[in-house]
């Protein structure tokens, strides 16, 4: 959003003669200045004037200013004790990475400080990068504008960073796997997701394709990749940010359902680099140690469901629902918890007038799925358990909707609307037999 000289029609002499300037603060800052109306300039659009921006022509709404570092050399153009290098008298917050390894001090090499400057006092080898991560430095430099602080701006060489496209400058690795935190996956009590996306590498839902649940910095360490995402599909209660540049830079655009075609859009096809997600469900699912609670935004708390509850649920399959009476609120008579496969869940409440009121869905992985096996005895009644009625064909249960349907066959929701003829893609039925293409 770049605003040039409007001209004025201010008298040379007599505005030369007061001297004066006036600025009105609105949406822009306006300043006169002798004969001439300036706009304040924002390079980078992201809100905040260059006069007053740490990082000017890259979007950095929140003007980080967290991380410095220094290359000091690499090869033989490496600082030794004679070019001394200052840095903070608390050296807890400064790091040293020499060819792949981050640490304050080590065997590879040795280093002095006095409290105001940091030597070398061994040489690392030839081949090694040096650098000196100071960590809480303001050095008047936004991160993102900082160009030895690497690909997630933290300062971190890629070679030695335990999460190289998040942001992490303090490394933290809570469960010694290697793996940053900020990365780790799998570890400790299970995520819970309220929201979810789906991106496709080209329009009308083709190409490759990644679930996200979760924002995403950077996008190019992705199976989708950076800049290659042209269509995209939105989950119940999601609403989802997409945007051009890493770091939530560039130009954005809002996503609150589904789009088959970026053609005409603001971020248009194949430039998408990173992504936000933001939930807008009535009911806030939390994981706790005996289960799973459940908040209303206007009701307060309104039930929670044990792990036994939440183990017997799964186990029942999916589409296999539980009602539990909960009496934390007066409007509130009960909640319904339905497994819908693959680690979703929808709880819902209903009223003390037996009206089913608010709606959420959620995503949560702590529960395995047991496989069972049914024997029918030769003189008994065949038990119902199967869903495929043939290769190609498939029984909607009770929690299908058809992009579910659609990705559990590998194929897409237009698809089966014109396989099957649907009017309305919004709405199966239990029971309905689905053709799939």
């Amino acid at each position: 959003m770049n605003f040039g000289k409007i001209d004025s029609h201010v008298s040379n002499s007599r505005v030369s003669r007061l001297a004066w300037a006036v600025c009105l603060s609105g949406i822009l800052s306006i300043c006169l200045w002798f004969n001439t109306v300036y706009a304040a300039v924002d390079s980078d659009d992201d809100g905040v004037p260059d006069s007053s921006d740490n990082c000017v022509y890259v979007s950095n709404p929140d003007q980080r200013d967290n991380v410095t570092a220094f290359i000091l050399g690499h090869g033989d153009k490496w600082k030794t004790s004679f070019e001394p290098l200052w840095a903070p008298a608390d050296k807890s917050t400064t790091r040293v990475y020499v060819g792949g390894t981050i640490q304050v001090s080590g065997s590879d090499y040795t280093w002095s400080s006095d409290g105001k400057k940091i030597e070398f006092t061994t040489a690392p080898t030839l081949d090694d990068e040096v650098r000196l991560i100071v960590l809480e430095d303001k050095d008047g430099r936004g991160d993102k504008c900082s160009p030895d602080l690497t690909v997630d701006f933290d300062g971190i060489p890629d070679e030695g960073d335990n999460c190289p496209l998040v942001y992490n400058p303090y490394q933290e690795d809570t469960w010694g796997t290697s793996e940053g935190d900020a990365c780790e996956t799998g570890s400790g009590i299970s995520e819970i997701y309220q929201v979810w996306a789906k991106i496709y590498e080209h329009s009308n839902y083709n190409g490759i394709e990644e679930v996200i649940r979760v924002d995403d910095v950077l996008l190019a360490g992705n199976a989708i990749g950076d800049d290659t995402v042209s269509s995209i599909r939105v989950g119940p209660h999601t609403a989802v940010y997409l945007y051009t540049l890493p770091n939530y830079g560039g130009t954005s655009e809002f996503f609150g359902r589904d789009d088959s075609d970026f053609m005409d859009n603001q971020v248009g096809h194949d430039t998408v680099s990173s992504i936000r997600m933001y939930s807008t469900a009535p009911i806030q699912v939390t994981k706790i140690d005996a289960g799973i609670d459940f908040w209303s935004g206007n009701k307060g708390h309104v039930g929670h469901i044990s792990t036994l509850e939440l183990q017997a649920l799964v186990s029942g399959g999916s589409g296999n629902s539980i009602i539990l009476e909960h009496d934390y609120v007066d409007s509130v008579q009960s909640i319904t918890v339905t497994y819908n496969g693959s680690g979703d869940y929808v709880v819902s409440t209903t009223t003390t007038d037996g009206i089913l009121d608010e709606t959420s869905h959620f995503h949560y992985e702590g529960v395995a799925e047991v496989a069972t096996t049914v024997v029918v005895e030769s003189t008994s009644t065949p038990i119902p358990v199967a869903v495929e009625v043939s290769e190609n064909k498939y029984i909607v249960q009770a929690g299908d909707y058809l992009f579910k349907i659609a990705v559990l066959h590998n194929t897409s929701v237009q698809s089966l609307v014109l396989a099957n003829n649907i009017a309305n893609a919004d709405y199966v039925f239990e029971g309905q037999v689905l053709v799939i293409p």
